[in-house]
């Protein structure tokens, strides 16, 4: 299913109108929410799942019928309780009679109902339909799931009752949500008199809610007002707040009688036991639709701040906690430190690290108060000494900027209600909020960190965070502009992950002082491929190093049909000597001389993209693209019908092997035409037409050159084709295999852009790719996606060492090549993704290869290897001997 925006969501709902045709309307939310329009067009022609009534049906996804008004509800109730519809599983069930809509979804039976016309203001309902269902509750963070589900009911309410034509509106809606927020906050802790708020709407609004606007416009400036004079106790019983939140004039929105009542059940619930770190970037789920689909999904999870926070600072502060332990003096030195640390996420977000750190530190500093208070024997009047203004922040969105001021407010409640606790003399007043200016709003890729979070040279600076990843293919335009600004336009920056950005502004902080330090989570991209070269050298030029890292690891949580991330953890600091660096590695903590870019612990080289191989190989090419939208691509039952139909086809239609046919032995078939048999390709209606949809295609297309190609659309967009016999080699494989499966096609195989082709390849060319050496090389050198093997023609077959050999060792080699390929014939009826599975891959392939690795092993110097550790280690070596040898050269 194609990835979506809730932008693109929006668009496409805005279509759907009251004089919709009433089938469109299944279709359109099928097209909104990721549905290709070739599966929808081929559906409609007969060609995809079809229903056995009128209406759509879909497997998995959409059960659409149309119906009169006065029938809906029980067509619905039809539907439900349908056995055929009930074995299609479909996610979501509808009907609608062009001006409404209802909707059931079976899994967590609950219903929806809204306005055609209105769809696009609320259509959380049918994320499903997109692959992501709603968060699952766990018990430690119960409190903080259900305050944010009611939230966003009431917010979703509140877009349905409201037009929100501007940015403006937008933003006054979002502070709006926010000051609710702090209000059911402040009435179950103590800020306020309990149940002060929810009693004030309860009694003094009516109940379909038409003062309800007034109501909270006046409620919200006596928050703003130091002293209340002149207002009736009605009003006056509300605190002044201050702190910014309350003192700014907006435009609170409409309300009728369903948003009264979803802001008294928010009322409801204890809002004493939310966790501001976590319900921070649940609040922000809320209001920004794309992330809502999964609650809870989108925060950092504590555990994971940790990873960075502790190697980063926490440890060393624990460290000197532990080392004056019993001396009075130092512990008093070290409230005084951490009482000037600046700490500063440049991607905050709603701001759960900025919550974390300021949570850990201030039971740090309760800990050093109660041990003071140990040794002196003293009664101790202890205090305070850390603010919430050492905290600092940028961040892009506006709502999550608000959010992540009103999140650290709570946090500094909830911290000083605690240090209270222990230390029962001391009372903390909780108003006014003290103002926070640190957190600003902005494109942390194109501000100057300094004037955000300045620093001199003599103070300690911890930076961290969880920036946001994306590919270069996958960047918009502004984010280009972005990456092009923060990196000056040097050499390179176009290859880049978004996530690099932070990484070289954080090395431009870092360069002038030895007191500033930075973390952050990152993609595992960064520490791949042609991106190390790229990114790491100028960090490594200016003196800096890695500090510390945590390898990969898989980025969850608790929500359904999360997206798998693998990610890493990276420090930079400046360079010190003779200190060890530490690389966590799962459990173990590896000290290290030097980290190299890499993560791995032998392999400190920098390897570059190569356009031809520096060893003696043949040439290495990508397959074929068509750019075709399977207009050109034929099916198995398809090449059938057409070689029955038309059996002078037989020359215009080739075998179309990619990745996934080679590997899963599955059959597909192209259209190639060429000069000689372009007139009799034209003289096939269903070609023709075929041909046309390709060429309406590419017309659309945002890119220049594909546009170009329509002139020619019975071929290929990219066309690298070569009628010989092909190695293939797939683009990406599982890294848990311990050999990436490649071999051999028939002649005459065009071969998918999915996969690498070396024409002309003989066994003793297999032989190499296949073998463990290789295999250790590509899972090195690649990139990733996700956790699997990105092989790479420049990064990992060009860039491959291997030593010129003798005649001998060649034939040694060919023959058990051989042996590999005869012993694959024996398991026929198997799949080469089920031979290479590594818990079931057959002992005789195992064996056959095993000896293939010895003879490939024997051409280097230093075999027999004990290791991987020991052939990676050669295989280095010889890489730098051979690009050095090219260099002189």
């Amino acid at each position: 299913m194609a990835t979506i925006s809730y932008k693109e969501i929006e668009q496409k709902l805005q279509k759907l109108k009251e004089n919709t045709d009433l089938n469109e309307i299944g279709y359109l939310i099928l097209s909104a929410f990721g549905t290709s329009d070739t599966y929808i067009r081929r559906y409609k022609s007969g060609k995809g799942n079809l229903s056995r009534d009128e209406g759509i049906l879909i497997k998995k996804s959409l059960a659409y019928r149309a119906a009169p008004t006065l029938q809906l509800t029980q067509t619905l109730e039809v539907m439900k309780n349908d056995e055929y519809t009930a074995r299609q599983k479909p996610r979501i069930l509808a009907v609608s009679d062009g001006k409404t809509i209802l909707a059931f979804d079976p899994k967590f039976k609950e219903t929806y109902e809204n306005r055609v016309d209105k769809l696009w203001l609320d259509f959380q309902f049918f994320d499903p339909l997109r692959g992501i269902d709603k968060y699952v509750i766990t018990q430690e963070n119960l409190a903080d799931v259900k305050a944010a589900e009611k939230m966003a009911r009431l917010h979703s309410e509140i877009r349905r009752f409201n037009e929100f034509s501007s940015e403006n509106d937008l933003h006054d809606l979002n502070v709006f949500m926010t000051r609710l927020l702090f209000c059911f906050f402040a009435e179950d802790t103590a800020i306020f008199e309990k149940g002060a708020f929810s009693d004030f709407i309860r009694r003094y609004t009516q109940e379909d809610g038409s003062n309800l606007t007034d109501a909270l416009d006046e409620v919200f400036n006596v928050m703003n007002e130091p002293v209340h004079i002149g207002r009736s106790k009605i009003f006056a019983q509300f605190p002044y707040v201050n702190g910014g939140l309350f003192n700014t004039q907006i435009s609170i929105p409409r309300m009728g009688m369903r948003a009264r009542k979803l802001i008294l059940e928010c009322s409801e619930l204890n809002w004493g036991e939310i966790n501001p770190d976590i319900f921070g970037s649940m609040m922000q789920s809320v209001v920004t639709p794309e992330l809502r689909g999964g609650l809870g999904m989108h925060y950092t999870s504590v555990p994971n701040i940790m990873k960075v926070i502790q190697p980063l600072f926490m440890n060393e502060l624990e460290e000197v906690f532990a080392n004056g332990f019993d001396n009075a003096k130092k512990l008093d030195q070290l409230l005084i430190r951490i009482s000037k640390i600046k700490f500063f996420d440049p991607a905050c977000g709603s701001g759960n690290f900025l919550i974390i750190t300021y949570k850990e530190l201030r039971r740090l500093e309760i800990r050093i108060w109660k041990r003071m208070a140990e040794i002196t024997g003293l009664r101790l009047l202890p205090y305070s000494n850390i603010s919430i203004n050492q905290f600092y922040g940028i961040e892009l969105d506006g709502f999550a900027h608000e959010i992540a001021m009103l999140s650290l407010w709570l946090a500094e409640h909830q911290m000083n209600a605690e240090f209270s606790r222990v230390f029962a003399d001391v009372k903390i007043d909780a108003l006014p909020l003290k103002n926070i200016n640190t957190i600003v709003q902005g494109n942390a890729c194109r501000v100057d960190w300094n004037e955000i979070c300045p620093r001199k040279a003599d103070e300690e600076v911890y930076i961290f965070g969880n920036p946001p990843y994306l590919g270069s293919r996958n960047q918009s335009s502004d984010q280009k502009e972005d990456m092009r600004m923060a990196f000056n336009d040097r050499r390179g920056w176009k290859k880049l992950d978004y996530v690099a950005c932070w990484f070289e502004k954080a090395s431009q902080f870092i360069n002038f002082s030895n007191l500033v330090s930075a973390a952050f989570v990152s993609t595992n991209s960064i520490t791949q491929g042609e991106q190390l070269g790229f990114l790491w050298d100028p960090i490594f030029n200016r003196g800096q190093v890695i500090g510390f890292a945590h390898t990969e690891f898989i980025w969850n949580n608790n929500a359904k049909n999360q997206a798998t991330v693998t990610c890493v953890i990276i420090s930079i600091i400046k360079s010190s000597k003779d200190k060890k660096y530490k690389l966590f590695d799962y459990n173990k903590c590896i000290e290290l001389d030097k980290i190299s870019p890499s993560l791995s612990v032998h392999n400190y080289t920098t390897v570059t993209t190569r356009r031809s191989p520096i060893s003696d190989l043949k040439p290495i090419l990508k397959g074929s693209l068509p750019a075709d939208e399977n207009y050109l691509t034929i099916s198995p039952d398809e090449f059938k019908y057409f070689i029955n139909e038309y059996p002078e086809t037989g020359s215009l239609i080739k075998p179309f092997i990619g990745s996934q046919e080679f590997i899963h032995g599955e059959q597909r078939y192209c259209i190639w035409v060429n000069e000689y048999n372009e007139e009799l390709a034209y003289s096939i209606p269903e070609f023709v037409t075929r041909f046309k949809r390709v060429q309406e295609m590419r017309l659309k297309s945002v890119k220049e050159v594909t546009r170009n190609k329509s002139i020619t659309p019975h071929k290929f967009a990219e066309v690298r084709f070569n009628p010989n016999k092909a190695l293939i080699i797939p683009t990406v494989s599982s890294e848990k295999r311990k050999y990436i499966p490649v071999g051999f096609l028939n002649p005459d195989t065009v071969v998918y852009y999915s996969a690498f082709a070396v024409y002309g390849a003989e066994v003793f060319d297999f032989g190499i790719i296949a073998s463990l050496m290789h295999n250790l090389w590509a899972k090195t050198v690649s990139g990733k996606l996700e956790s699997r093997i990105r092989y790479s023609a420049t990064l990992c077959y060009n860039t491959f060492p291997f030593p010129t050999i003798s005649e001998t060792k060649k034939k040694e080699i060919e023959a058990f090549a051989e042996e590999v390929l005869l012993t694959r014939q024996n398991h026929t009826e198997k799949t080469l993704a089920q031979m290479y599975d590594p818990g079931k891959m057959p002992k005789d392939l195992r064996e056959a290869h095993h000896a293939l690795d010895l003879a490939v092993d024997n051409c280097y110097p230093g075999a027999p290897f004990k290791s991987d550790e020991e052939r990676l280690e050669v295989l280095f070596k010889m890489y730098e001997k051979l690009i050095n040898k090219k260099e002189s050269k």
